[in-house]
C-alpha cells in the first residue's frame, strides 16, 4: 500500500507533464509561419518572366516556379509550381542563413498552388526553392520594414 501512495504524485505529475508538453506543441504549431492552402491540378498553367537559372533547371526538368506577393501591405505569397514531367519535388523555405524553415514533399502532379503567410518573420531574405535531386529552382523575396516619418511644424 504504501508503496502505491508515493508513486501516485509522480504518476499524476507525469501525467501533467505530458498534457502540458502536447498542449505546448499544439499552440507551437498555431504560431507557425506558413498557413499552406494547396491546390493541386493535372493541367499545367504557362508562366513568363524566367532567368537564366530558371531556364537551365527547365531544360534539364521542364519546371517553372512563381512567387507573387498576394497584397501590396500583406506579408502573404502564392507560390504556382509548374512540373510538366510531373517529377516528385521538395519545396523548401529558407532564411538568408540557409536555415529550413519550411519542408513539404510535392508528390508527381503537374501544377501546384500553395498559400504562405510570413507576417511573423523578421525582416531579411528569403527564399522559395524546389528540388528534384540535385537539380534545385530558386525564387528570393526580402522582407523589410519601413517607417514613414511625419514631421509636423505649427507657428502661433
Amino acid at each position: 500500500m504504501k508503496h502505491s501512495i508515493v508513486n501516485a504524485p509522480k504518476r499524476v505529475l507525469t501525467a501533467l507533464a505530458l498534457i502540458l508538453g502536447i498542449s505546448l506543441q499544439a499552440s507551437a504549431q498555431n504560431e507557425t509561419f506558413a498557413y499552406v492552402n494547396t491546390r493541386e491540378e493535372k493541367a499545367p498553367r504557362t508562366t513568363t518572366n524566367t532567368s537564366p537559372d530558371e531556364a537551365n533547371f527547365m531544360i534539364q526538368r521542364g519546371c517553372k516556379i512563381e512567387v507573387t506577393q498576394e497584397g501590396t501591405d500583406d506579408l502573404r505569397f502564392l507560390v504556382q509550381i509548374v512540373n510538366p514531367r510531373q517529377d516528385k519535388l521538395v519545396l523548401f523555405i529558407k532564411d538568408a542563413s540557409n536555415n529550413t524553415l519550411h519542408k513539404e514533399v510535392l508528390d508527381g502532379n503537374a501544377r501546384y498552388l500553395g498559400r504562405f503567410n510570413m507576417d511573423k518573420l523578421e525582416d531579411g531574405s528569403y527564399t522559395f526553392e524546389i528540388r528534384n535531386g540535385k537539380n534545385k529552382l530558386e525564387k528570393s523575396i526580402d522582407i523589410k520594414t519601413q517607417f514613414l516619418v511625419n514631421r509636423v511644424v505649427s507657428v502661433e
